[in-house]
C-alpha cells in the first residue's frame, strides 16, 4: 500500500492555513491588503523624496557628540529639534518607554568611554503610551492579555511595572498618576544604568559623566529637569 508523501501533505497544509494564521495573529484582515500596500508605497515615496532633499544639505564634518540621551521612541519627540542642536550633538538611544537593556547599556558605555560624551540624559515624556499600557496591566491584568501574544511586549510592560507599583495613587487623578509614573520610571532607568553598568557608575563617581533625568511635556514642548 502506497502512502501519500508526508512532506507534500504538510506543505499543502501550511499553504492553506498560513494566511488565516497570519490574519489571526496580527489582527489584520486579508481584504485590507490593497490599502496597506498603498500606505506602504506612499511611505516609501515620502522617504525617498525626503532623502533626496537631505542629500543636498549633508554636512561632511565628523560629529563628536557631547551628550547621550535615552528617550522614548515616540515620534513626537525629535531630540535635535527639542533642544535646537545640529545633527551630531546627541548620541541617541530610543526605546518605547525609554527603558534600557544590555544592548543600550553597551552603547552608552561606548558613548561615554570612546566618544567622550560627558552628559547622559534619561528623558521620559507626558502622555507616554508605554506607561499607559503598564498602568492598565497593573490594574486589570486579564484585560490586556491580547498583548501577551508577543513575549517582547510582555517584557517591555514588565520593565515598567516597578514604576507603576511605586506610586500610591489613591488620591490622584488619572493624569496625575500617569505623570507620576513617568517621573518614577525615569528615576528607575537612571538607577538601572548605575546598577548594571560599572563603567558608567565609575565615570559618574569620578565626575567625568553627569547623569540627569527629565520629562518632556508634549503640550508645551518644555523639558522639566528632575531633582536628583
Amino acid at each position: 500500500m502506497r502512502y501519500p508523501n508526508l512532506r507534500r501533505i504538510l506543505t499543502a497544509a501550511l499553504l492553506l492555513t498560513a494566511p488565516l494564521w497570519a490574519a489571526e495573529r496580527t489582527g489584520i484582515l486579508l481584504k485590507d491588503t490593497p490599502e496597506i500596500k498603498k500606505t506602504q508605497d506612499a511611505v516609501m515615496k515620502m522617504l525617498n523624496a525626503g532623502n533626496k532633499k537631505h542629500m543636498g544639505n549633508v554636512s561632511r564634518k565628523g560629529g563628536m557628540p557631547r551628550v547621550m540621551m535615552v528617550s522614548c521612541a515616540d515620534s513626537r519627540i525629535p531630540l535635535e529639534k527639542v533642544f535646537s542642536v545640529p545633527a551630531g550633538e546627541i548620541f541617541t538611544f530610543r526605546a518605547f518607554g525609554n527603558v534600557v537593556d544590555k544592548a543600550i547599556l553597551g552603547g552608552l558605555e561606548y558613548g561615554a568611554r570612546t566618544l567622550d560624551c560627558r552628559v547622559l540624559v534619561v528623558l521620559g515624556h507626558t502622555g507616554c503610551t508605554a506607561v499607559k499600557e503598564a498602568i492598565g496591566e497593573h490594574d486589570h491584568p486579564k484585560a490586556s492579555e491580547h498583548l501577551w501574544r508577543s513575549l517582547n511586549r510582555k517584557d517591555l510592560v514588565e520593565r515598567l511595572q516597578p514604576a507603576v507599583a511605586a506610586i500610591r495613587h489613591e488620591e490622584m487623578t488619572e493624569e496625575q498618576r500617569h505623570e507620576a509614573v513617568v517621573r518614577q520610571n525615569v528615576y528607575n532607568v537612571m538607577r538601572t544604568i548605575r546598577e548594571q553598568s560599572v563603567p558608567l557608575w565609575d565615570l559618574e563617581q569620578g565626575d567625568i559623566l553627569k547623569i540627569v533625568g527629565g520629562v518632556y511635556h508634549l503640550d508645551s514642548g518644555k523639558v522639566e529637569w528632575l531633582k536628583q
